[in-house]
């Protein structure tokens, strides 16, 4: 998957935790004496720690402010918010799950125009946001966007260090880790000769359970990792990548001046640098070229290139005109290389920073909204699959997923090898697995094009977005653009639930079905069926209405709900609006619509909706029945049930709905 797109890095924006850490230390924290050169092996000799008055909000929030000051842009010049930290670490002891980071933001800092989701894709997750970036750039659905990260990671290195039993356990990856953030603005560059030149990224989910990171039984959470494999798949098809992209952009081996890989270790770098020289026969990585900031800063997951060339910049070792190799890889397993050549980004980035205020904590309106421009090529739903409510049992949140995903192929005239990109948009899954991204596990469920590529050379793109029940209508929109982009040719978009607190009292308990869904989409060739405009809304005053987070402790860990008793009122109050301006945008009566798919919460729900729009109930999709919320599988359900009750029919106009934490309302006109 690949976009070959002239978007260029505006600003740039980091922030380093004050604590600093030697590994001696971290072994020296540890249970069970570990005898093991550590520093000697992965190069790092301190790293930054937080965790005390810091986590990962407050590190992103010190980014978006670098990040701003730094630009010529405010707050509200900025379209696209993406949000990509692996850790939700936003407080002692506490794993945010909704609001998702990019809303919380949003509010903070007045980004009064921006669209805004989080991305989850290991430590690939930067690039990814860009990848989704240049995207919406490309189709000129936004000018601009920020891509930002707050690693608070090091709570994975405390949980190791009670845990690990030897330097041969396989938590040991955890005593590398830092903690950092990075924000990128990014926008279309001003000529052909600066900016990203080639970007491609792709995932081989065969070998994601290589590196987990999940709740770990003892309190806390732990990353797994199979270092040995992981590293050796990761070097052959990572080098094997770059080299593929070096050779398709015509850039000779020996013409860029810096080889940015992710941080993980010195014997890595090595190794990865020999793999580069061996394929290429000749000497072309090497420590001049190959930047290593492993010493001082430890593997800071998906900020770790970003801070990278932040510190080079001010080392002055990066300049104007220098051209850049990002060579990627991540868990999952997710691979890819950037090809970048700066403007003037050093130069200014080493000027003394103007006193710019960056307006934090500004009372945003009672409802801001962005709104889409419709495409030239409609992108439709192509089949749709979810699980019979009599075989749905109590599933693993994969198991889930394989079965909606397995029934969606059923009713397709794609097969799984065909599917360029695949998005997971749940939020709640079986063990509380954070990493890899959970697309990734599911291609490799599927086998969707998931090891080292054979002679077809087919690719498939995986990551989540994670952004409460309204990542569905995201991912929807997510697709359409990188479908209009060309970026893709087919997506899959996938969501499925589980109810974390099951045993707990029903008062304690999400309420959510535990099932799974899945959309292909693809381009109608007709033209004239599938996704018009979507619109997102927000109502940032009410963001406290609904939110949950994972309370973890050596005792007791499970996950606190906190909603408001008027949440429906809300929503509802909250949807009106949206829906008036979106039908305003699009030319249309509300009486010209002849479907609508609300939020599946509940059958009492959907009445009082169709009451506050003035519709009659007969026209409203009630797939819930008598069951709990279908949360983000809403859309699916509600369309299937009226394909099957033959509710829907060529030429319909349909309004799909979604609502959820934020508080957010997410619409669409379809055509069918």
């Amino acid at each position: 998957m690949d976009i070959k797109q002239n978007t260029i890095v505006e600003s740039i924006g980091t922030y380093l935790p004050p604590k600093l850490i030697s590994t001696a230390e971290v072994l020296q924290d540890c249970k069970t004496k570990i005898q093991f050169p550590l520093e000697n092996i992965t190069g790092i000799k301190t790293r930054r720690m937080a965790g005390e008055t810091e986590f990962s909000i407050d590190l992103a929030k010190k980014a978006v402010a670098d990040c701003l000051a730094n630009s010529k842009y405010d707050p509200s010049d900025i379209d696209l918010l993406i949000c990509c930290n692996i850790s939700r670490w936003d407080g002692p002891g506490m794993i945010s799950f909704e609001p998702g980071t990019s809303v919380k933001l949003k509010k903070d800092f007045g980004f009064a125009n921006a669209l805004v989701f989080d991305i989850a894709n290991a430590c690939a997750g930067m690039f990814t946001g860009i990848h989704v970036l240049n995207a919406f750039i490309r189709t000129g659905a936004i000018r601009r966007g920020m891509v930002v990260s707050g690693e608070y990671i090091t709570h994975l290195t405390n949980t190791a260090q009670r845990e690990i039993e030897s330097f041969m356990d396989n938590r040991l990856a955890c005593l590398t880790l830092g903690d950092a953030a990075a924000a990128l603005i990014l926008e279309k560059a001003n000529d052909s000769q600066t900016g990203f030149q080639e970007f491609q990224l792709q995932t081989f989910g065969r070998y994601s359970p290589y590196c987990i990171a999940k709740a770990s039984a003892g309190g806390g959470f732990i990353m797994r990792t199979d270092s040995v494999n992981l590293t050796d798949v990761a070097i052959r098809s990572g080098a094997a990548h770059s080299i593929n992209t070096l050779s398709r952009a015509e850039w000779p081996p020996e013409s860029f001046q810096h080889l940015v890989m992710h941080q993980t270790s010195r014997m890595t770098l090595n190794s990865a640098s020999r793999e580069i020289n061996r394929l290429l026969k000749s000497r072309i990585s090497c420590d001049e070229n190959t930047i290593n900031n492993l010493e001082q800063r430890g593997n800071t997951a998906s900020t770790a290139h970003f801070i990278a060339i932040a510190d080079e910049i001010r080392n002055n070792k990066i300049n104007t005109g220098d051209k850049i190799v990002f060579s990627i890889s991540a868990s999952g397993l997710t691979i890819g290389t950037a090809l970048y050549i700066f403007d003037d980004l050093p130069d200014r980035l080493r000027q003394p920073k103007s006193k710019k205020n960056i307006n934090q904590n500004e009372s945003p309106a009672r409802f801001v909204s962005s709104v889409s421009s419709p495409v030239d090529t409609r992108i439709r739903i192509e089949s749709v699959g979810t699980i019979p409510a009599e075989i749905n049992n109590k599933k693993s949140s994969i198991e889930s997923l394989k079965h909606a995903a397995t029934n969606c192929f059923n009713n397709s005239s794609y097969t799984c090898d065909e599917i360029e990109l695949l998005i997971f948009s749940g939020i709640y899954r079986s063990e509380y697995i954070m990493e890899p991204a959970f697309a990734a596990l599911l291609a490799g469920e599927l086998d969707m094009n998931a090891a080292i590529p054979n002679a077809d050379n087919k690719k498939t793109l995986c990551f989540d977005i994670f952004n409460g029940s309204v990542g569905f209508l995201n991912a929807c929109y997510v697709a359409q653009q990188m479908i209009t982009a060309k970026s893709c040719n087919t997506a899959m978009v996938v969501a499925a639930e589980c109810e974390n607190n099951s045993g707990l009292p029903s008062n304690e308990m999400m309420g959510i079905r535990e099932t799974g869904s899945a959309f292909i989409l693809d381009a109608d060739l007709s033209g004239n069926k599938g996704f018009s405009r979507f619109l997102f809304n927000y109502d940032l005053e009410s963001q406290d209405a609904y939110t949950t987070y994972y309370k973890t402790s050596e005792d007791k860990s499970y996950l606190i709900i906190e909603k408001d008793t008027d949440l429906d009122e809300l929503y509802i109050n909250c949807i009106l609006p949206a829906v008036q301006e979106l039908l305003q945008a699009e030319g249309l009566d509300l009486n010209k619509i002849d479907i609508v798919f609300p939020p599946q919460i509940s059958s009492c729900f959907i009445t009082r909706l169709s009451e506050a729009l003035n519709l009659p109930q007969e026209k409203f999709m009630d797939a819930v029945g008598e069951g709990p919320d279908l949360f983000s599988s809403s859309l699916p359900y509600a369309l299937e049930h009226a394909y099957k009750e033959g509710l829907v029919k060529p030429g319909d106009t349909g309004l799909m709905i979604s609502v959820g934490s934020g508080l957010q309302v997410g619409c669409a006109i379809y055509n069918f």
